[in-house]
């Protein structure tokens, strides 16, 4: 397994294999091929088929992803992500998954012919690939020639066994990064976490913000730093937050802050209830809840501060009544 990977990083120098543990001495491994953006329903379907053929057939279940995201280096700037890295790895190594391959999309890569694509990355020597899972919609190589059918007879030829996942369906349609992306946009949460199965998370790094709300305001808050996720619209929402694998509740505001900022800027803001830790430099995760009210400039900062404590009241409440 490991002199296989050694061979693709040398063929494709792009490649960047994420370890989890030791694998197992064997080169035999089933493939999930995909971005996997939001890691839907949809992908978590291809997941599970995935861990079950590696059973089948004794092999290490890998996933092989592409990053960036293929619009974005095809049709800048692309769409922002429903999951940023480290959340998709957390979720494919949840779902059973042993290995992570992580392939650079280029120009280069999408000028490559299906054939020419998989035989350069799979007729490895010292490596065996026993199966091949994707979505049945799924397409990859120039101009976007190969599909499903087409993997299926490649891989048949080569005594591979395709596995061809139907797509998962939400409200009549196919599940589909795209869809789960514009619920999100549309502030849809409800729909949006129907289709990816979980409730929809924001993750970043909590830097240090302005102090106002702490100082100022009585409300001290998180700063969030997010790489370019998919926003819900302004406003106010309860929360959940998961610290160091513990899930907090507590309230998050997106929006410019017009009360008290001048320099228009997008923030993401969060206050945990009843929790004293120091959050700043942690990676954590930002469930959406319940939408409480827009964003909105006040006429000074004590209209503010109270409308925060009439939001904090009502979160708290939902809270309660939700058994959460």
């Amino acid at each position: 397994m490991r002199c296989a990977m050694t061979e693709l990083a040398q063929r494709f120098p792009s490649i960047v294999s994420v370890p989890t543990e030791l694998l197992p001495h064997t080169p035999r491994v089933a493939i999930a091929m995909g971005v996997f953006d939001g890691v839907h329903l949809g992908h978590q379907a291809i997941l599970r088929e995935l861990i079950a053929v590696a059973r089948e057939t004794h092999s290490v279940p890998v996933v092989l992803s592409f990053y960036p995201h293929p619009k974005k280096v095809l049709f800048p700037p692309g769409p922002p992500l429903l999951t940023p890295l480290p959340m998709q790895e957390t979720l494919f190594f949840a779902s059973g998954a042993q290995r992570l391959v992580r392939v650079s999309f280029t120009k280069k890569l999408a000028a490559c012919s299906p054939e020419r694509f998989l035989e350069d990355f799979f007729l490895v020597e010292g490596l065996t690939v026993t199966a091949f899972c994707v979505g049945d919609n799924w397409r990859f190589g120039k101009g976007n020639g190969g599909d499903a059918d087409f993997l299926s007879r490649w891989a048949v030829a080569h005594g591979i066994r395709p596995c061809i996942v139907p797509c998962v369906q939400f409200g009549g349609e196919n599940i589909s990064s795209t869809r789960v992306r514009a619920a999100v946009q549309a502030g849809d949460l409800e729909r949006a976490s129907a289709m990816l199965g979980r409730p929809y998370a924001i993750s970043g790094i909590v830097e240090h913000g302005q102090g106002i709300a702490r100082t100022r305001l009585d409300c001290p808050t998180a700063n969030l730093v997010e790489p370019g996720q998919v926003r819900p619209p302004e406003g106010v929402y309860a929360a959940r937050a998961r610290v160091d694998g513990r899930l907090h509740s507590g309230i998050v505001y997106v929006g410019t802050a017009p009360t008290i900022r001048e320099d228009h800027a997008t923030v993401l803001e969060l206050h945990l209830f009843d929790v004293e830790c120091e959050l700043y430099g942690k990676q954590i995760e930002v469930e959406f809840g319940k939408f409480v009210r827009p964003s909105i400039r006040f006429a000074n900062r004590e209209a503010l501060q109270e409308q925060i404590r009439k939001d904090i009241a009502v979160v708290r409440q939902w809270f309660a009544e939700d058994g959460k």
